[in-house]
Parts: structure tokens; sequence; C-alpha cells
């Protein structure tokens, strides 16, 4: 038995195979099990959610929030004490690239937040982006909000009136004035709950609006630039894979990155998956039980303990 999840900002995938055959495939929302208060609770809840089902022997997580090879271990070592087996935790992003086939390049998502995820020949994490919708997830649903609105408030200050994307917010926030679009906004707190008026940005560059278009041509320039600083700093960018709830269903956001990424990277392929990510966490189960690990990728855990590499480096 192999389980695969992925742990996005706003829903859990989790999906486990018997001899190829699906016995339980299951989406929930993410702070149904995940409260950030206790990281501990949240393990033992995620070990729950895992062990409510059927006992795995192999168990690969793409986990949202895990931006750096510290925070993976982390929870690839609290969690295997709790679950029997072998685990391999990873950035969501990671499962990108196996459930599209391939072993190398970086995986850029746009979802709740955005990250731009790639491994040197070290197997180290490289990562840009990721720094939450406060900061940073330009071209994520929640990024996306924050810059129609901010991007409405410029045109305002220039005394232009306000136009469809700006009366869209309006009325998605529940507000009359955009003089509370800022207030507003900070009111939702969280990237899952303000990522859901994302639509309303797309909506809006249908109907006509030029401040919405190019807010969405910004956000596929700054997933490019994403991808651009990985290359610099050393990742394999031959293959570009992107996915995530906002890219995958928004056309314009793609053609904007594919287009940026051509001029910032023109020997670079920009592949959709569109699949569920999930599915790439069992390609990776599925390859660590026939014994073909991943080159790049770092080493689990099997039965609460670190698996030494073939060179015999431990996780």
């Amino acid at each position: 038995m192999i389980a695969g999840i992925d742990i996005g900002g706003t829903k859990t995938h989790v999906r486990f195979e018997l001899d190829g055959r699906a016995v339980v495939d299951r989406t929930i929302l993410t702070n149904e099990w995940r409260g950030r208060n206790d990281v501990l609770q949240d393990v033992r809840n995620l070990a729950s959610l895992i062990l409510n089902d059927v006992c795995p022997t192999i168990t690969v997580i793409g986990a949202h929030g895990c931006d750096s090879d510290d925070d993976r271990l982390a929870l690839q070592v609290r969690l295997s004490a709790l679950l029997p087996g072998t685990l391999l935790v990873l950035n969501d992003s990671e499962l990108l690239l196996p459930a599209c086939g391939k072993e190398t390049g970086i995986a850029v998502i746009s979802g709740t937040g955005s990250i731009a995820v790639s491994r040197d020949v070290d197997r180290s994490m490289i990562a840009a982006g990721g720094w939450g919708w406060f900061l940073g997830d330009e071209g994520s649903a929640s990024g996306l909000v924050r810059d129609a609105a901010r991007a409405v408030r410029l045109a305002l200050d220039g005394g232009e009136a306000i136009d469809i994307l700006g009366l869209r917010l309006l009325e998605g926030l529940g507000i009359a004035s955009p003089i509370d679009l800022g207030r507003a906004i900070a009111a939702i707190g969280t990237a899952a709950g303000i990522g859901q008026l994302a639509p309303l940005v797309f909506h809006s560059a249908d109907e006509g609006s030029a401040i919405a278009r190019n807010v969405i041509e910004k956000a596929g320039t700054s997933l490019s630039f994403l991808t651009e600083q990985l290359i610099k700093r050393g990742a394999f960018g031959a293959d570009v894979v992107t996915g995530g709830g906002v890219i995958t269903r928004q056309p314009r956001l793609f053609d904007a990155f594919r287009s940026a990424l051509a001029r910032r990277a023109p020997a670079a392929t920009l592949t959709l998956v569109e699949q569920p990510p999930v599915l790439g966490a069992l390609e990776l189960a599925r390859s660590i039980g026939a014994g073909n690990y991943p080159p790049r990728l770092p080493m689990p855990h099997v039965n609460g303990r670190p698996s030494p590499s073939k060179d015999g480096r431990a996780a």
C-alpha cells in the first residue's frame, strides 16, 4: 500500500493505492486538520488523517509551507515517529515534476500562494518566492487580489474613474467605498480567504478591464522572475513545470507566464500540469518501492529512522 498526499494552502488531497488501484481518494480543507497554532498537534492530526483508512508502507507528502530543507525535514522527523514504513516529505511544488514524468527541472506553483522550487546536485532545495501574501506571493490567488486592489488605488490616485475591476472588488468584499479596500482585505486575514476573490480579477479582464489585464500580465512576469532566479542560482532550467489552483484554471495567467518566460529564459520549455499533483507523490512512492530513488531528492525516513543514501549519507 502506498500513499500520496498533496497539502495545499486551501485543500489537502489524500490518495492511497494498492497494486495500482485507488483504494482511498478524498479531498478535505487543509484548515480542518491544520490550525498552525500547535505544530505537534497538527502533526498528530496529519498522522491520524493518514492512518484513519489504512496503514501505507510508503508515504510521500508534498506540503505547502515546507519552503526550506529545514522545514520539510522537521515535518518528516516528527511525522516519522508516528507513521510506520517509509516517509518522504517535500514542498508541494515538488510533486509537479514527477506528476508529468520528469525527474529534474523547476516547479512553479500558482495557487493559494506562489513559489518556484528546484534542487541542486547535492539534493539541497533552491527556492524563490513563498513569502506569503503580505510580502510576496506574486502570481498567486492572494497576490493577484492584493495587487489588483493596489492597481485600483493607483488608478484612483491618478484621477481615473473606478473601473470594472474596482467595482467587482467592492462587490466581492461587501464594501461601498474603495477607501476601505485595504481594511477589508486585511480583515480577511488569510491567504486562502483573500485568494477566493481571485476569479474576480480574471472576470474583470474578460469584461474589458485594462487594469485587470495589466495585473495578470505582471503576475505572469513575476512567476518568470522567480524561475529566472533559480536558473541563475544553478537550477536545471531546461524543464519548467507549473501548476496550482489558479494557473491551471486561468489561461490568461499561463499565457502571461509563458510569454514572459520566453523572454527571460528562451531555452526553457514550460509545461502546464493539469493532472492532480498527488499523482506525482504516488509516482515517487512507486519509484521508491521499486528501488529507483530519484537522484536529486532528499532521503526518506524508514520506521522512524533516517535512511542512508547509496553513498552513506543520511537524511
